[in-house]
């Protein structure tokens, strides 16, 4: 008698949940583009995860040798956009740079540097080097993503242009499709 009570009361929760219309059941249809740039971001994610392959100090030299240079580059690429992370964050609030439409880092207030001369130079290599490793990062997302080659890098780019547009600053400027240039508010 106990176990089919306790049986009984078990099964009135359960049904109480399911069938209650405070229950919050949610389905999310994917279409095949979302399913893509959630594969090319996942493969994003776990090229930051595999760097510390290449930097460790218990990997031994031969495991290096076995390492294509294409994820070797994209490792240091990685790496790099971290290390110039700050400056870059620094310039965007400042105005200086922008996100494009493809996918890339360009200035936009050239009027700065007519009163800061000295710092031109050092805006014009952080963005050189930060769009190489865009660049070669988003080459490699082609290279282990199924279903992409080299021919669909302008769709990894258009992926990351959303993905940087959404993480934006309030005040970041990026250029809409139609190439104008938007400040992001936050609403």
């Amino acid at each position: 008698m106990k176990k089919y009570f306790i049986s009984l009361s078990l099964l009135f929760c359960i049904s109480c949940s399911i069938f209650s219309p405070k229950a919050k059941i949610e389905i999310n249809i994917v279409g095949e583009k979302t399913s893509l740039e959630n594969q090319i971001l996942g493969n994003y994610n776990f090229l930051g995860k595999d760097k510390f392959l290449v930097t460790s100090v218990r990997t031994i030299p031969d495991d290096l040798n076995k390492i294509s240079d294409s994820k070797k580059r994209s490792f240091l690429a990685y790496q790099n956009r971290i290390y110039n992370r700050d400056d870059y964050e620094r310039f965007m609030d400042m105005g200086i740079i922008g996100e494009t439409n493809n996918g890339y880092v360009e200035i936009i207030n050239e009027e700065y540097f007519k009163e800061n001369p000295g710092i031109e130079k050092f805006v014009k290599k952080l963005i050189k080097e930060e769009n190489r490793d865009r660049k070669i990062i988003y080459k490699r997302i082609t290279e282990i993503t199924e279903g992409l080659t080299s021919e669909d890098l302008s769709r990894v780019e258009k992926t990351f242009v959303k993905k940087y547009q959404s993480q934006a600053e309030e005040g970041w400027l990026y250029q809409n499709e139609k190439g104008n240039w938007i400040k992001k508010n936050e609403n």
